[in-house]
């Protein structure tokens, strides 16, 4: 694809089929992904690739805790609460609660990676100062995504999927030193879920540029 096509039409992927990414299209990926820039080069950043019984086990383990009062356990802290100027911004797809007689999209949901049969774990060292550990992260995490949608993938970005962290620390190998910033649902996308066809919109430049002369 044209470098600003694949900028313009990526999107967030909330509805996956369930076909399997093979192992070497994954590596393409993230051979592409990880020129991205790092502080220094340091290239300070993780990824675990989770797909088949440890993905399931990842599904399981997040669905349980939604069914329960207990509170998720990040490595890093969510963002709860946003200015209303931000919120009005949001374009997230609405999945019914569960019961409804009537769903808003039915389909998978986030804790279950969007049904994406691939899931990117991205973490850092915890020896690393995190707020530049993890805008490193985002550089590669962006990359990732970016590759992907060119070889015709989705992803989603989710924040959920790392939000039990005590149970990653547990179920993946050589975690125990690791703290988990952002999962990324990798699959190819159902083309005929309305979850895939919400309008999204960019603000003007000029709502969030200052030219300072």
């Amino acid at each position: 694809m044209e470098f600003e096509q694949v900028l313009r039409n990526r999107r967030s992927t909330r509805a996956f089929r369930d076909d399997p990414i093979p192992v070497e299209t994954v590596r393409e990926i993230l051979g592409a992904a990880r020129w991205a820039p790092s502080w220094g080069n340091s290239q300070a950043w993780n990824v675990t690739v989770a797909s088949g019984e440890t993905l399931r086990k990842i599904k399981g383990s997040l669905g349980a805790q939604m069914g329960t009062a207990a509170a998720a356990h990040s490595d890093f802290a969510m963002q709860v609460r946003w200015p209303e100027e931000l919120k009005k911004r949001m374009t997230i797809p609405r999945r019914a609660p569960e019961g409804s007689p009537q769903p808003a999209i039915a389909g998978p949901r986030p804790w279950e990676a969007w049904g994406a049969p691939t899931l990117l774990l991205f973490s850092v060292d915890e020896r690393l100062q995190p707020e530049y550990a993890c805008f490193d992260t985002g550089l590669l995490v962006q990359s990732v995504c970016l590759a992907a949608h060119d070889k015709g993938l989705g992803t989603c970005i989710e924040a959920w999927l790392v939000g039990d962290a005590d149970m990653l620390h547990e179920v993946l190998p050589d975690a125990a030193h690791l703290r988990f910033v952002v999962g990324v649902a990798l699959g190819h996308p159902d083309e005929g879920s309305p979850a895939n066809s919400s309008v999204r919109e960019r603000v003007d430049i000029d709502e969030f540029v200052t030219w300072a002369d």
